[in-house]
Protein backbone atom coordinates (compact mmCIF):
# COMPACT_ATOMS: atom_id res chain seq x y z
CA UNK A 1 0.00 0.00 0.00
CA UNK A 2 1.34 3.43 -0.91
CA UNK A 3 1.90 5.82 1.98
CA UNK A 4 2.50 9.55 2.17
CA UNK A 5 6.06 9.35 3.52
CA UNK A 6 8.68 6.66 4.05
CA UNK A 7 12.21 6.45 5.42
CA UNK A 8 14.32 4.17 3.23
CA UNK A 9 17.84 3.24 4.42
CA UNK A 10 20.34 1.43 2.20
CA UNK A 11 22.52 -1.15 3.94
CA UNK A 12 25.21 -3.68 3.12
CA UNK A 13 26.46 -6.48 5.43
CA UNK A 14 29.80 -4.72 5.87
CA UNK A 15 27.92 -1.70 7.28
CA UNK A 16 27.07 -3.53 10.48
CA UNK A 17 29.98 -2.13 12.51
CA UNK A 18 28.59 1.40 12.24
CA UNK A 19 24.91 0.51 11.72
CA UNK A 20 24.59 -0.84 15.26
CA UNK A 21 25.09 2.77 16.40
CA UNK A 22 23.81 4.85 13.48
CA UNK A 23 20.45 3.14 12.88
CA UNK A 24 19.06 3.90 16.37
CA UNK A 25 20.26 7.49 15.93
CA UNK A 26 18.62 7.80 12.50
CA UNK A 27 15.35 6.35 13.78
CA UNK A 28 15.37 8.75 16.74
CA UNK A 29 15.56 11.65 14.26
CA UNK A 30 13.25 10.38 11.52
CA UNK A 31 11.08 7.55 12.87
CA UNK A 32 8.19 9.71 14.09
CA UNK A 33 8.21 11.88 10.95
CA UNK A 34 7.37 9.09 8.47
CA UNK A 35 4.63 6.51 7.90
CA UNK A 36 6.91 3.62 6.88
CA UNK A 37 10.53 2.56 7.48
CA UNK A 38 12.26 0.29 4.97
CA UNK A 39 15.70 -1.24 5.52
CA UNK A 40 16.98 -2.13 2.05
CA UNK A 41 19.79 -4.68 2.38
CA UNK A 42 22.08 -5.35 -0.59
CA UNK A 43 23.58 -8.81 -0.05
CA UNK A 44 25.05 -9.23 -3.54
CA UNK A 45 28.82 -8.99 -3.23
CA UNK A 46 30.88 -7.10 -5.80
CA UNK A 47 33.63 -9.09 -7.47
CA UNK A 48 36.37 -6.74 -6.31
CA UNK A 49 37.04 -3.28 -4.89
CA UNK A 50 35.94 -1.51 -1.73
CA UNK A 51 32.53 -3.17 -1.69
CA UNK A 52 34.05 -6.56 -0.85
CA UNK A 53 35.49 -7.51 2.50
CA UNK A 54 36.45 -10.19 4.95
CA UNK A 55 34.00 -11.86 7.34
CA UNK A 56 31.15 -11.16 4.94
CA UNK A 57 28.86 -13.94 6.14
CA UNK A 58 29.48 -13.12 9.79
CA UNK A 59 28.61 -9.48 9.11
CA UNK A 60 25.52 -10.49 7.20
CA UNK A 61 24.24 -12.53 10.13
CA UNK A 62 24.93 -9.72 12.60
CA UNK A 63 23.22 -7.14 10.38
CA UNK A 64 20.01 -9.14 9.93
CA UNK A 65 19.91 -9.86 13.66
CA UNK A 66 20.17 -6.11 14.31
CA UNK A 67 17.43 -5.26 11.81
CA UNK A 68 15.12 -7.95 13.12
CA UNK A 69 15.54 -6.68 16.68
CA UNK A 70 14.70 -3.14 15.53
CA UNK A 71 11.71 -4.31 13.50
CA UNK A 72 10.26 -6.17 16.50
CA UNK A 73 10.12 -2.85 18.36
CA UNK A 74 8.75 -0.74 15.51
CA UNK A 75 5.57 -1.72 13.63
CA UNK A 76 6.53 0.77 10.90
CA UNK A 77 9.77 -1.04 10.04
CA UNK A 78 10.29 -3.73 7.42
CA UNK A 79 13.36 -5.47 6.01
CA UNK A 80 13.71 -5.74 2.24
CA UNK A 81 16.62 -7.74 0.80
CA UNK A 82 17.50 -6.45 -2.66
CA UNK A 83 16.10 -8.82 -5.28
CA UNK A 84 18.40 -9.43 -8.27
CA UNK A 85 16.12 -11.86 -10.07
CA UNK A 86 15.36 -11.25 -13.73
CA UNK A 87 11.78 -10.25 -12.91
CA UNK A 88 12.86 -7.79 -10.22
CA UNK A 89 15.50 -6.19 -12.43
CA UNK A 90 12.99 -5.78 -15.24
CA UNK A 91 10.36 -4.30 -12.91
CA UNK A 92 12.76 -1.64 -11.64
CA UNK A 93 14.03 -0.94 -15.16
CA UNK A 94 10.45 -0.34 -16.31
CA UNK A 95 9.84 1.89 -13.25
CA UNK A 96 12.90 4.15 -13.56
CA UNK A 97 14.70 3.37 -16.87
CA UNK A 98 11.86 2.47 -19.24
CA UNK A 99 13.55 3.98 -22.31
CA UNK A 100 16.90 2.25 -21.67
CA UNK A 101 17.53 -1.27 -22.91
CA UNK A 102 20.44 -1.71 -20.50
CA UNK A 103 20.03 -1.76 -16.74
CA UNK A 104 23.19 -2.80 -14.83
CA UNK A 105 23.19 -4.31 -11.37
CA UNK A 106 26.20 -2.27 -10.24
CA UNK A 107 27.96 0.95 -11.22
CA UNK A 108 31.30 0.86 -13.04
CA UNK A 109 33.23 0.86 -9.72
CA UNK A 110 31.24 -2.00 -8.21
CA UNK A 111 29.16 0.38 -6.11
CA UNK A 112 25.40 -0.05 -5.61
CA UNK A 113 23.14 0.84 -8.50
CA UNK A 114 20.09 -1.43 -8.72
CA UNK A 115 19.97 -1.40 -4.91
CA UNK A 116 19.21 2.33 -4.83
CA UNK A 117 16.32 2.18 -7.28
CA UNK A 118 14.99 -1.06 -5.84
CA UNK A 119 14.91 0.67 -2.44
CA UNK A 120 12.97 3.64 -3.80
CA UNK A 121 10.40 1.34 -5.38
CA UNK A 122 10.01 -0.65 -2.16
CA UNK A 123 9.45 2.53 -0.15
CA UNK A 124 6.26 3.05 -2.18
CA UNK A 125 5.61 6.56 -0.89
CA UNK A 126 4.72 10.00 -2.20
CA UNK A 127 7.79 11.37 -0.39
CA UNK A 128 10.78 9.10 0.17
CA UNK A 129 13.42 10.04 2.74
CA UNK A 130 16.39 8.08 1.42
CA UNK A 131 19.74 7.80 3.19
CA UNK A 132 22.83 5.67 3.49
CA UNK A 133 23.31 3.93 6.81
CA UNK A 134 26.29 6.06 7.91
CA UNK A 135 24.57 9.46 7.86
CA UNK A 136 24.50 11.49 11.07
CA UNK A 137 22.14 14.33 11.97
CA UNK A 138 22.21 17.35 14.24
CA UNK A 139 19.54 19.83 15.21
CA UNK A 140 16.92 17.15 15.76
CA UNK A 141 13.90 19.01 14.34
CA UNK A 142 10.78 16.84 14.36
CA UNK A 143 8.94 19.09 11.90
CA UNK A 144 11.68 19.20 9.27
CA UNK A 145 10.05 16.72 6.89
CA UNK A 146 6.77 18.64 6.84
CA UNK A 147 8.76 21.79 6.06
CA UNK A 148 10.55 19.91 3.27
CA UNK A 149 7.25 18.81 1.78
CA UNK A 150 6.18 22.45 1.92
CA UNK A 151 9.26 23.48 -0.07
CA UNK A 152 8.63 20.73 -2.63
CA UNK A 153 4.99 21.71 -3.06
CA UNK A 154 5.65 25.44 -3.47
CA UNK A 155 8.86 25.29 -5.57
CA UNK A 156 7.95 24.14 -9.10
CA UNK A 157 11.47 23.05 -10.10
CA UNK A 158 12.30 21.29 -6.79
CA UNK A 159 12.44 17.52 -7.19
CA UNK A 160 14.48 16.81 -4.05
CA UNK A 161 15.05 18.34 -0.63
CA UNK A 162 17.68 17.68 2.01
CA UNK A 163 18.89 18.76 5.44
CA UNK A 164 21.48 21.51 5.46
CA UNK A 165 24.85 19.98 4.52
CA UNK A 166 26.89 20.41 7.67
CA UNK A 167 26.16 22.29 10.90
CA UNK A 168 25.22 25.91 10.21
CA UNK A 169 27.64 28.80 10.36
CA UNK A 170 26.54 32.00 12.09
CA UNK A 171 26.15 33.74 8.73
CA UNK A 172 24.44 30.75 7.09
CA UNK A 173 27.10 30.28 4.41
CA UNK A 174 28.20 26.87 3.17
CA UNK A 175 31.72 25.52 3.28
CA UNK A 176 33.58 23.76 0.49
CA UNK A 177 31.27 20.90 -0.45
CA UNK A 178 34.14 18.73 -1.65
CA UNK A 179 33.35 15.80 -3.83
CA UNK A 180 32.04 16.05 -7.34
CA UNK A 181 30.52 14.38 -10.36
CA UNK A 182 33.33 13.30 -12.68
CA UNK A 183 30.89 12.24 -15.40
CA UNK A 184 29.18 15.64 -15.52
CA UNK A 185 30.33 19.15 -16.41
CA UNK A 186 29.03 22.70 -16.11
CA UNK A 187 27.40 22.19 -12.72
CA UNK A 188 26.20 25.47 -11.24
CA UNK A 189 27.22 26.39 -7.67
CA UNK A 190 24.48 26.39 -5.01
CA UNK A 191 22.24 29.44 -4.88
CA UNK A 192 21.13 30.87 -1.55
CA UNK A 193 17.38 31.32 -1.21
CA UNK A 194 15.36 33.84 0.76
CA UNK A 195 14.19 32.19 3.97
CA UNK A 196 14.20 32.69 7.72
CA UNK A 197 16.99 30.09 7.94
CA UNK A 198 19.83 28.92 5.64
CA UNK A 199 18.37 27.42 2.45
CA UNK A 200 20.05 26.67 -0.89
CA UNK A 201 19.14 25.50 -4.38
CA UNK A 202 21.41 22.78 -5.85
CA UNK A 203 21.33 21.38 -9.38
CA UNK A 204 22.56 17.92 -8.36
CA UNK A 205 21.69 15.30 -5.77
CA UNK A 206 23.73 12.95 -3.57
CA UNK A 207 22.57 9.41 -2.85
CA UNK A 208 23.82 9.81 0.71
CA UNK A 209 20.69 11.69 1.78
CA UNK A 210 17.66 13.17 0.02
CA UNK A 211 13.89 13.52 0.12
CA UNK A 212 12.33 12.61 -3.23
CA UNK A 213 8.98 13.89 -4.47
CA UNK A 214 8.00 10.71 -6.31
CA UNK A 215 4.92 12.19 -7.99
CA UNK A 216 6.93 15.10 -9.35
CA UNK A 217 9.62 12.68 -10.54
CA UNK A 218 7.07 10.73 -12.56
CA UNK A 219 5.66 13.89 -14.10
CA UNK A 220 8.92 15.73 -14.82
CA UNK A 221 11.50 13.02 -15.58
CA UNK A 222 9.67 9.74 -16.06
CA UNK A 223 12.64 7.74 -17.35
CA UNK A 224 16.31 8.10 -16.42
CA UNK A 225 19.19 7.58 -18.84
CA UNK A 226 22.53 5.94 -18.07
CA UNK A 227 25.68 8.08 -18.05
CA UNK A 228 28.46 6.22 -19.86
CA UNK A 229 31.85 6.20 -18.08
CA UNK A 230 34.84 7.56 -19.97
CA UNK A 231 37.39 5.21 -21.52
CA UNK A 232 39.66 5.18 -18.47
CA UNK A 233 36.81 4.15 -16.20
CA UNK A 234 35.54 1.53 -18.65
CA UNK A 235 39.00 -0.02 -18.78
CA UNK A 236 39.17 0.03 -14.98
CA UNK A 237 35.77 -1.66 -14.79
CA UNK A 238 36.92 -4.43 -17.15
CA UNK A 239 40.15 -4.97 -15.20
CA UNK A 240 38.24 -5.32 -11.94
CA UNK A 241 35.48 -7.46 -13.51
CA UNK A 242 32.81 -4.80 -13.08
CA UNK A 243 30.12 -3.53 -15.45
CA UNK A 244 31.39 -0.67 -17.67
CA UNK A 245 27.88 0.55 -18.50
CA UNK A 246 27.23 3.42 -16.13
CA UNK A 247 28.45 6.00 -13.68
CA UNK A 248 26.97 5.90 -10.13
CA UNK A 249 23.27 6.46 -9.49
CA UNK A 250 23.67 10.03 -8.19
CA UNK A 251 25.25 11.08 -11.50
CA UNK A 252 22.42 9.50 -13.49
CA UNK A 253 19.81 11.37 -11.44
CA UNK A 254 21.81 14.63 -11.43
CA UNK A 255 22.24 14.48 -15.22
CA UNK A 256 18.47 14.19 -15.59
CA UNK A 257 17.96 17.13 -13.23
CA UNK A 258 20.33 19.28 -15.29
CA UNK A 259 18.59 18.32 -18.55
CA UNK A 260 15.15 19.11 -17.11
CA UNK A 261 16.32 22.20 -15.17
CA UNK A 262 15.26 20.73 -11.85
CA UNK A 263 16.82 21.20 -8.44
CA UNK A 264 17.03 20.12 -4.83
CA UNK A 265 16.48 22.42 -1.88
CA UNK A 266 18.75 21.91 1.14
CA UNK A 267 17.75 23.88 4.21
CA UNK A 268 18.13 24.03 7.98
CA UNK A 269 14.49 24.60 8.92
CA UNK A 270 12.83 26.33 11.83
CA UNK A 271 14.08 26.27 15.41
CA UNK A 272 17.24 24.19 15.77
CA UNK A 273 16.46 22.73 12.34
CA UNK A 274 18.18 19.69 10.89
CA UNK A 275 21.59 19.22 9.29
CA UNK A 276 23.53 16.21 8.05
CA UNK A 277 27.08 15.06 8.65
CA UNK A 278 28.98 12.29 6.89
CA UNK A 279 31.97 10.41 8.35
CA UNK A 280 34.42 10.11 5.42
CA UNK A 281 36.69 7.35 6.77
CA UNK A 282 36.54 4.04 8.62
CA UNK A 283 39.08 3.05 11.27
CA UNK A 284 38.99 0.92 14.40
CA UNK A 285 39.10 4.14 16.43
CA UNK A 286 36.10 5.48 14.51
CA UNK A 287 33.98 2.41 15.25
CA UNK A 288 35.08 2.46 18.88
CA UNK A 289 34.29 6.13 19.43
CA UNK A 290 31.22 6.43 17.18
CA UNK A 291 28.69 6.41 20.08
CA UNK A 292 30.49 9.39 21.65
CA UNK A 293 30.63 11.18 18.29
CA UNK A 294 26.88 10.74 17.81
CA UNK A 295 26.22 11.97 21.36
CA UNK A 296 28.26 15.13 20.74
CA UNK A 297 26.39 15.86 17.51
CA UNK A 298 23.01 15.34 19.17
CA UNK A 299 24.05 17.58 22.07
CA UNK A 300 25.16 20.30 19.66
CA UNK A 301 28.80 20.20 20.80
CA UNK A 302 30.14 21.33 17.43
CA UNK A 303 33.57 23.01 17.05
CA UNK A 304 33.57 26.22 15.02
CA UNK A 305 35.91 24.60 12.46
CA UNK A 306 33.28 21.93 11.77
CA UNK A 307 30.54 24.41 10.95
CA UNK A 308 29.79 24.62 7.25
CA UNK A 309 31.60 21.33 6.57
CA UNK A 310 29.52 18.40 5.34
CA UNK A 311 32.14 15.76 6.23
CA UNK A 312 33.15 15.12 9.83
CA UNK A 313 36.55 16.82 9.86
CA UNK A 314 39.61 16.69 12.10
CA UNK A 315 38.24 19.34 14.45
CA UNK A 316 35.47 16.89 15.37
CA UNK A 317 37.34 13.59 15.16
CA UNK A 318 41.02 12.58 14.98
CA UNK A 319 41.46 11.11 11.50
CA UNK A 320 45.26 10.69 11.74
CA UNK A 321 45.09 6.92 11.36
CA UNK A 322 42.74 7.14 8.36
CA UNK A 323 44.82 9.77 6.57
CA UNK A 324 47.94 7.66 7.04
CA UNK A 325 46.17 4.81 5.26
CA UNK A 326 45.37 7.11 2.31
CA UNK A 327 48.97 7.79 1.28
CA UNK A 328 49.67 7.20 -2.41
CA UNK A 329 51.87 4.20 -1.73
CA UNK A 330 49.31 2.45 0.43
CA UNK A 331 46.51 3.18 -2.04
CA UNK A 332 48.52 1.75 -4.92
CA UNK A 333 49.37 -1.33 -2.88
CA UNK A 334 45.67 -1.91 -2.09
CA UNK A 335 44.74 -1.44 -5.74
CA UNK A 336 47.39 -3.93 -6.81
CA UNK A 337 46.13 -6.53 -4.33
CA UNK A 338 42.55 -5.99 -5.49
CA UNK A 339 43.57 -6.32 -9.13
CA UNK A 340 45.45 -9.54 -8.45
CA UNK A 341 42.47 -10.99 -6.56
CA UNK A 342 40.11 -10.10 -9.42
Amino acid sequence: MQVRSALQINLHPLDVRHAVHTLPHQLDVWGDQVDRIVFTVDTKQSKSGRYTGQAYEECRGRLFALLESISLKSPKAEISEVDYSTDALEAVRQRYFSTSRAYPEKAFDGGPFHAYFYGLSKANADYVVHMDSDMLFGGGSQVWLEEAIGWLKTTPDALFAGPLPGPPRADGTLGDLHGGFPGLSGIQPPQRLKAAYPAYRFRTVSTRIFVLDQTKFDASIGALELVRPNLKRRIRAKLFRQSPLTMPAEEIISAAMIRKQLCRIDFLGSGAGLYSLHPPYRTDAFYRELPQLIARIVAGAIPDAQRGDYDVNSSMFDWTEALRQKTVGRRLARAARALMSS
